[in-house]
């Protein structure tokens, strides 16, 4: 795979499920921050209930290290979401309190159903485009469209299974690619 960098603003991971980019942010983001990459944005980690459709959400401030439960228990017979709304606002908030200038890179978990509807994630994203900082984001495969219609040609799109099974090799590539230009170049862009 080859490292070229075009001035984009946002690098999309597409994936088919949410547990296979889960894995791979929380194992990628590990690794960023040992190369010595100053990372910003929330990851999710979800906790699986014996039982239970549906599993606890929470999303680690990848600045602070805070982890911030999103979601709302709901029984062991929830089939809807059970996002809070409230909660990944408060999260949003936190991390957004913390994001400068110095972050190399804001990786969000994903554009997902509250980001489709105009929330969510998208103030993070903002910030970090008016800060000039590069934004990594997992984008479900049904999510892709509204994602596209959202981000224009500020970003590209890079599916999970392209990138390299080993992560070591993956993170060294997603750094070299996730990198800010010069303010004139993210100007014209």
């Amino acid at each position: 795979m080859q490292a070229t960098h075009q001035g984009f603003r946002i690098t999309a991971i597409v994936y088919p499920t949410g547990a296979d980019f889960e894995v791979f942010a929380q194992e990628i983001t590990e690794m960023m921050s040992a190369l010595g990459m100053r990372l910003a944005g929330l990851v999710q980690h979800s906790e699986q209930k014996p039982g239970r459709a549906k599993c606890d959400m929470s999303v680690r401030d990848l600045a602070t290290g805070a982890l911030h439960r999103i979601s709302d228990d709901r029984g062991p017979h929830a089939r809807g979401c059970v996002l809070n709304s409230e909660r990944l606002l408060n999260a949003c908030t936190a991390a957004e309190a913390g994001l400068s200038r110095q972050a190399d890179l804001l990786v969000l978990s994903k554009f997902g159903k509250a980001e489709v509807e105009g929330g969510g994630f998208r103030s993070l994203m903002f910030k970090a485009l008016d800060l000039l900082v590069p934004v990594l984001i997992g984008v479900p495969a049904i999510n892709l469209v509204p994602f596209r219609a959202f981000a224009g040609d500020l970003a590209r799109e890079i599916e999970l299974s392209e990138l390299p099974s080993d992560r070591q090799v993956a993170a060294e590539y997603l750094r070299t690619i996730c990198r800010p230009v010069d303010a004139a170049m993210w100007a014209r862009a």
